[in-house]
């Protein structure tokens, strides 16, 4: 019988061999045992394929399924967005996931998403007396990449790869050609898509990343072996009992002041871990609280001062007062995870998005490595019951976010100039701005598009001789960075080759007509607009930013159209002064709208940014509040 299963196995194997297929029971995870540098991860099971991506030594990934190619065997792996095939040679495999009833049930009653669950069920095969809670976030994931997108809010060390760092507007100086800095040390906006990939959960479902999500609150469980572990080759190294002595008196991790302080100081320490003298006393902040660059000081010296004031003259102070102010600050206030302090998603009692400990995109995985070190170095300490809070968001993608592009080219996909010959773009070009309109005489068959490229590297489509058959006609001009990422300039070109009785127009001895409708008190309806306007040659109607009739009152953000037959010739939208959240009155409403732009809070555009510049001067400042709140107390006569 013994040497029956020996032929047996060794048929399956030969036969695995010319099949090219050796299948896994189940999906399994693996651990990436190189000895340094990174793992290639490839299209296809074979060094003959392009590479699409790289692992770290002791990173976690599943493993789909695998192959062979001739006599090597390759795994097929998935880690987050990346997907594809590495050498079997350098992934240890662990424990295979076998189905579990009450998992799935205990799944289902959290409310984790089916994309969750893979990487879930993986960590349970391995580490079973794990808890993971989902904890429901209330902004959406669009709205919440939106605000932590913005200029200045994530940023990316200046040595990032180029294509990780964003050229938005406020982000780049086009005239000196350099990134702009938000913090010592040349700190830059990352791109969106890098911000995009850290902030998805999903990608980070692995033994490792786990960790941004895992409880901050004190655990007995923890030792000093663990800090001894982070603070190995560092400049702190001895002072594991001081830290476990103040976290403890704090209630916070000590593996999560450890890892912060390793964070924030590096090996070496900067001049507030090893002490700055202000007077000729010395203070620390081994946390970098207070830290951050000002017009007038660098954030070690405004780090230095917040300690002053805090009377932080020795090591242990230092140490005691961040404890206690990261677990007053931040974990009692319900962000109580290293994903939560950078992204604040949650509401405490201090709003959203803009108490975040850390300003690096990256800091939360980062640590992450470092709470894994640390628990792999205590004795079974991996096999407890440990608690991981992971978010969970409404409206996001199917798939995890892809990673951030791995290559180096910058993310210029802006133009310098876009024209059409002959004819003026409503409004008038800007490189940021990507919507423009103008209208053609009937007959005009075609017009010439022409887009000219900020970068060189840069590539554009969709400009040149372009056919108009009446009507609205659209183009789309793309341009895409040496980065690979897209940005798209839209042209809506109104008229052209119908035959007719003349040219659509539009016009007013009430109000003014040019790009937009102007000189709208407001509360009048939509009928009362229409009378006080004249078309020629077409018809006129009211719409809605969606398309639909308007009856009511006339707001900011609607959309008078003017026709031709059934075929819309020309759209100009309705801006009425004050009215910038688009119901067609003035009230406190906007004013609160108006004033979260201009503190960067939330950003208005369009018609509604119009409206609440009051002015008329292309800039929104708080003048133009003033006049606004004049307007709603009734001191002034509504603005037209």
């Amino acid at each position: 019988m013994r040497k029956i299963l020996t032929v047996a196995v060794a048929f399956c194997l030969l036969f695995s061999l010319f099949c090219g297929v050796l299948t896994l029971s189940a999906e399994q995870l693996g651990i990436v045992s190189i000895s340094s540098g990174t793992l290639n991860v490839r299209a296809g099971a074979g060094t003959g394929f392009a590479v699409i991506g790289s692992l770290q030594k002791n990173d976690t990934v599943t493993v789909r399924g695998s192959q062979k190619n001739g006599n090597d065997l390759w795994y097929e792996i998935e880690k987050g967005a990346l997907r594809g095939f590495a050498s079997a040679a350098y992934i240890t495999l662990q424990t295979a996931y076998s189905p579990d009833a009450d998992f799935e049930s205990y799944l289902d009653a959290q409310g984790f998403p089916e994309s969750y669950r893979a990487g879930l069920r993986a960590l349970h095969a391995a580490y079973p007396n794990w808890v993971f809670a989902a904890r429901h976030i209330v902004p959406s994931f669009g709205d919440a990449l939106n605000a932590e997108a913005r200029v200045g809010k994530n940023l990316v060390a200046s040595s990032a790869r180029t294509s990780w760092k964003s050229m938005d507007e406020g982000a780049y100086n086009w005239d000196t050609k350099q990134y702009v800095a938000f913090d010592s040390g040349g700190w830059v906006t990352a791109q969106r898509e890098v911000v995009a990939y850290y902030m998805d959960p999903r990608n980070f479902l692995d033994d490792t990343g786990i960790f941004q999500f895992e409880s901050l609150s004190f655990s007995a469980s923890h030792t000093p072996d663990g800090v001894r572990q982070i603070f190995s080759g560092t400049f702190m190294s001895g002072m594991e009992e001081m830290f476990m002595q103040e976290a403890r008196k704090a209630g916070v991790s000590v593996l999560h002041l450890a890892s912060r302080a390793r964070q924030e100081q590096g090996a070496n320490g900067n001049a507030l871990g090893r002490g700055y003298v202000l007077d000729g006393v010395t203070y620390y902040n081994f946390f970098n609280i207070g830290a951050y660059k000002t017009a007038d000081k660098s954030a070690i010296e405004n780090g230095a001062a917040y300690a002053r004031a805090r009377g932080w003259d020795t090591p242990q102070k230092a140490i005691a007062g961040g404890a206690a102010q990261i677990g007053r600050g931040y974990i009692n206030m319900e962000q109580n995870t290293l994903y939560l302090q950078k992204f604040d998603v949650v509401d405490g009692g201090n709003g959203y998005y803009n108490h975040q400990y850390m300003s690096n995109v990256t800091a939360a995985k980062s640590e992450s490595n470092n709470m894994k070190k640390a628990y792999a170095e205590c004795a079974g300490a991996l096999q407890g019951a440990l608690i991981f809070h992971i978010p969970v968001y409404t409206g996001m993608p199917d798939t995890a976010c892809a990673a951030p592009q791995s290559q180096n080219g910058n993310n210029d996909n802006t133009l310098v100039g876009l024209s059409v010959a002959g004819y003026s773009l409503t409004p008038t070009f800007y490189r940021y701005t990507t919507d423009y309109t103008l209208s053609v005489p009937e007959g005009v068959t075609a017009v010439t598009v022409a887009a000219d490229k900020s970068d060189g590297g840069a590539s554009v489509s969709g400009a040149g001789v372009i056919p108009l058959a009446g009507g609205e006609t659209t183009v789309s001009v793309q341009v895409t960075a040496p980065s690979g990422l897209v940005r798209t300039y839209t042209l809506h070109i109104y008229g052209g080759s119908s035959a007719g009785g003349g040219v659509p127009s539009v016009g007013s001895s009430v109000y003014t007509v040019a790009d937009c409708i102007t000189g709208i008190a407001p509360g009048i309806t939509a009928d009362t607009l229409l009378a006080g306007l004249t078309a020629q040659n077409g018809t006129v109607r009211l719409v809605t930013a969606n398309g639909a009739a308007v009856t009511g009152n006339v707001a900011t953000g609607q959309v008078l159209q003017l026709l031709s037959g059934d075929t819309v010739h020309a759209a100009f939208p309705i801006v009425i002064y004050g009215d910038v959240s688009g119901d067609g009155a003035v009230t406190s409403k906007d004013l609160l709208l108006a004033q979260k732009h201009i503190l960067g809070i939330t950003v208005l555009s369009g018609s509604y940014l119009k409206a609440a510049d009051s002015g008329k001067d292309g800039n929104l400042t708080s003048s133009d509040l003033l006049r606004t709140q004049k307007q709603i107390l009734g001191i002034t006569s509504p603005i037209l």
